[in-house]
């Protein structure tokens, strides 16, 4: 009988355990705990504290510089920035020579300012609240703790706090903020223009931010008919600093600094079609970016060219990885070549 009784209340309390509700982890208690903590003890002379919770460390303001305004007459900046962990390891940079110094550096890779979409959904709140204080060329270095590294906006520290369903660590960010946008896509079109400069004038606008200048005329202006096959080599390169990102030709990507060993090189296979919007490179199922096909389309036989694109023609908002970052103008160096042997 004390066997089973020993056994019933077992069962009870193991059924106890296994019903028993487990606490909710309260993340924005700890996160402001945590970081509280770690303030007390690092907090120097001259930081200022945000309404938001962060803490603006360093601030070079450029009074002299137009006020940023509200994201609806600004909703795009250009800015520099390099961002680190408590500890000072750095996470990501703009800065070429930061870049140098920890060994991160790629020729390919993008340097300098950055457009960055405002407001939610684009850049962390508690990186909109630090901006905020400066104008267009001031500098600050602010600590924004986990609690405002979200994309959602809140009206007050505490509601973000009570949102916080994750433990984030907080990171060190140091921007600049260069230039700010009213209309990206004016702006695009305005560096495609300053780009091409004088050949403005003779270049064909082939469609809304794709403009042509050709270099060698071509040796037949007969038309290519859907399903023709051509080859051509191209360069493609950011109009922003003239680097080259990508190319089929081996001795101009060993010059950029993109060279692959492992990578194919030559004339490259272009299947034609009745419309540019369905021409495929390669394959029949490998698209082009709009700008590009809509060059191609505009060319015959051993033509060569260059074809000057905004982004919303190319990689648009989201860019190419490290070496295209988003809103980033394009030329394509185009030469139509004979079928390789």
């Amino acid at each position: 009988m004390k066997n089973t009784v020993k056994i019933l209340l077992l069962s009870a309390a193991v059924c106890l355990a296994g019903c028993a509700k487990t606490p909710e982890t309260n993340y924005g208690e700890l996160a402001s705990m945590q970081f509280s903590a770690w303030v007390s003890i690092n907090r120097q002379a001259g930081w200022e504290e945000t309404p938001l919770g962060g803490w603006i460390i360093e601030k070079a303001d450029n009074p002299a510089g137009a006020e940023l305004g509200s994201v609806d007459d600004y909703p795009y900046m250009r800015i520099t920035y390099t961002v680190t962990d408590l500890d000072g390891e750095v996470n990501s940079t703009t800065d070429m020579l930061v870049a140098q110094k920890i060994g991160s550096y790629r020729q390919s890779y993008y340097y300098g300012p950055q457009v960055n979409h405002r407001g939610p959904n684009a850049i962390y709140a508690g990186v909109e609240e630090a901006i905020s204080y400066l104008h267009v060329g001031g500098r600050c270095k602010v600590i924004v703790p986990g609690w405002l590294l979200t994309h959602n906006r809140y009206t007050t520290r505490q509601k973000y706090l009570d949102n916080m369903t994750e433990s984030v660590s907080p990171l060190v960010f140091d921007i600049t903020v260069v230039e700010m946008i009213p209309d990206i896509e004016a702006w695009e079109l305005g560096v495609v223009k300053s780009t091409l400069g004088a050949e403005l004038a003779k270049a064909d606008s082939l469609a809304e931010g794709v403009y042509y200048v050709q270099d060698k005329e071509p040796s037949d202006t007969t038309a290519y008919e859907s399903g023709d096959q051509v080859y051509i080599n191209y360069i493609c390169r950011r109009m922003m600093d003239g680097q080259g990102v990508d190319t089929n030709i081996a001795d101009s990507a060993k010059v950029f600094g993109i060279y692959n060993s492992s990578s194919t090189y030559g004339p490259t296979l272009i299947n034609w079609a009745s419309k540019a919007s369905e021409i495929t490179m390669t394959s029949k199922s490998s698209s082009v970016v709009s700008g590009f096909g809509a060059a191609i389309f505009h060319m015959h036989a051993h033509e060569k060219g260059r074809a000057y694109m905004v982004s919303g023609q190319a990689y648009s908002t989201n860019g190419q990885g490290s070496a295209i970052p988003g809103y980033c103008p394009l030329i394509f160096e185009i030469e139509f070549v004979d079928k390789p042997e």
